[in-house]
């Protein structure tokens, strides 16, 4: 509905010709709604910001477009479920790079059954363990399972099946995905979940940007527990050993695509350690947010609040936040989807 009515809007925007009443009372509320859609967006005071915010997630709400992430136990947990629905045993199990090659490998290892990838397969070669066959003649004595995460347009499953049939025309194939779209179920011969988009798998959240599914597409992200691992306390407490930790942490999380915010409760002081850190492991960010406070200290229990007041005012689409406690409080007062890295739950 609401693209038709987009479609519509569009094509009666362009000429005044033969526009009726209703035409054009329509166009009017249309551009009165964007205006102040964009006024919110780029308001910078707090309270512009928070009603913005609050009008995201209702019209999230609305048009049922919350966002549908799923972990990597949570995908394990399915796989495990979707093997015992199996019509049949399989002699060979091909995954579709990359992504696919998480639910293959399961079902793989599930079923004792050779491994490959439909590259491999053109070769001949897979890879198996001293109790599975050797050798499979590949011919129309044997059936393949072909296996990919999820299903988007079917293109990756359509190439990877042509690549198949280019070498072994005449072997047996069964296309699976672990999770489809209700369109794509005619695709697949195998499936488990029907999840409708917009959706987000954790093995995919540091090559594939989550929040360009959602509005502007702006990711802000929390630096430690996050990009980097957590700061032991006691090194938290001595500066020396704090100074060498920041130079020397240990990355954890570093997406592949630039980050629109980083928001950490590092205080401002440590800003030129922290730049060199981030240059160094080649993270790729627009803005840095730190704690422009004298002391630790004075950090007590307020961290969730110090992130909100960035928060509020940068408006990301998604926040990818370390701790349970604090990403609850964001989501709670300010309504931005909230990945909660520690537990791997979108809080939306």
């Amino acid at each position: 509905m609401k693209k038709r009515l987009k479609r519509h809007i569009r094509s009666i925007q362009g000429t005044a010709e033969g526009r009726g009443p209703f035409d054009r009372l329509l166009i009017s509320v249309y551009n009165f709604y964007l205006g102040i859609k964009r006024k919110l967006r780029d308001a910078e005071g707090p309270y512009s910001s928070r009603l913005y915010l609050k009008t995201k997630q209702l019209k999230r709400n609305l048009q049922g477009s919350r966002i549908n992430f799923v972990s990597i136990d949570q995908a394990s947990i399915w796989t495990m479920e979707w093997i015992q629905t199996f019509p049949r045993r399989y002699d060979l199990i091909v995954g579709v790079p990359r992504s696919g090659m998480l639910i293959a490998s399961l079902v793989a290892l599930k079923l004792g059954k050779g491994l490959t990838t439909p590259e491999l397969l053109q070769n001949g070669g897979y890879w198996h363990s001293s109790v599975v066959q050797d050798e499979l003649p590949l011919d129309g004595r044997n059936h393949i399972l072909l296996v990919d995460d999820a299903m988007h347009s079917g293109n990756s499953m359509t190439k990877a099946l042509d690549m198949i049939r280019s070498r072994f025309p005449d072997v047996q194939i069964s296309k699976a995905c672990l999770i489809v779209r209700d369109e794509a179920k005619s695709k697949v011969d195998l499936f488990h979940k029907v999840i409708a988009p917009p959706r987000a798998y954790e093995w995919n959240i540091l090559h594939r940007k989550i929040a360009s599914q959602l509005g502007n597409g702006i990711l802000a992200v929390d630096l430690d527990g996050v990009l980097c691992a957590n700061c032991p306390r006691e090194v938290d407490d001595d500066e020396e050993l704090y100074l060498q930790w920041i130079a020397n942490a240990r990355p954890y999380l570093i997406p592949a695509f630039e980050i629109d915010a980083i928001v950490t409760s590092r205080l401002e002081k440590y800003r030129r350690h922290t730049e060199v850190w981030l240059k160094k492991h080649n993270v790729k960010y627009k803005e840095l947010c730190m704690w422009d406070i004298p002391s630790k200290s004075q950090r007590h229990g307020q961290f969730a609040q110090h992130k909100i007041e960035h928060l509020i005012r940068i408006k990301p689409d998604i926040f990818w936040e370390s701790a349970w406690t604090q990403s609850q409080k964001i989501w709670r007062e300010t309504r931005i989807p909230t990945l909660c890295i520690d537990d791997m739950t979108l809080l939306s």
